[in-house]
């Protein structure tokens, strides 16, 4: 009789445990998209051979299973020329990173600012990329150097607005024999 049990009890283990796989399996896998990480009063700073090269701030940093983050609530980078004196300075009102393509697009309010040489561009969107220390797009630019204003759509910079490109200038350009000529 204790073995008849045993038996019954192991069936309806058995049975139990099949028709439980076979409902988990006739449901559809949801895959969760939504972040996998959210940091708050984000402070990085990158540094080659011990020395500060770069500072990322931001008040809110979200990251995703497939490595993209994003910066809603705006970010804020530094480039340093020496360990404490900041070359220039790139910031926006959101910015979004796409690991894949190791790219980062900042869109809205976009200031890159020279602040030793007093120069500053201001554009809508940018993208930049740091592998390549280059930023670029194909939007309306502004350039305010302390003696005059550069404009114009498309542009191929150093990340910190050493030197730049503006593809299609429009306005007035100063004379090569001007003392204000860059």
């Amino acid at each position: 009789m204790g073995i008849r049990i045993f038996y019954f009890f192991l069936l309806a283990l058995a049975t139990l445990w099949v028709g439980c796989e076979q409902k988990q399996n006739g449901f559809p896998q949801l895959k969760y998209a939504g972040p996998v990480l959210v940091s708050e009063n984000l402070n990085t700073l990158y540094s080659d051979s011990g020395r500060t090269r770069m500072r990322l701030e931001a008040p809110i940093q979200t990251e995703f299973s497939n490595g993209n983050q994003e910066y809603e609530k705006g970010m804020r980078v530094s480039f340093y020329k020496t360990e404490d004196t900041i070359q220039s300075y790139l910031k926006a009102d959101f910015v979004h990173y796409n690991k894949q393509q190791d790219l980062y697009t900042a869109i809205g309010n976009v200031v890159l600012e020279d602040v030793l040489k007093h120069e500053k561009l201001t554009t809508k969107k940018l993208h930049w990329s740091r592998y390549e220390g280059k930023v670029f797009n194909n939007e309306y630019v502004e350039i305010t150097k302390p003696n005059q204003v550069l404009k114009g759509k498309g542009l191929t910079a150093a990340q910190d607005l050493s030197s730049y490109t503006i593809l299609e200038p429009e306005g007035h350009i100063q004379h090569a024999d001007s003392a204000d000529f860059f």
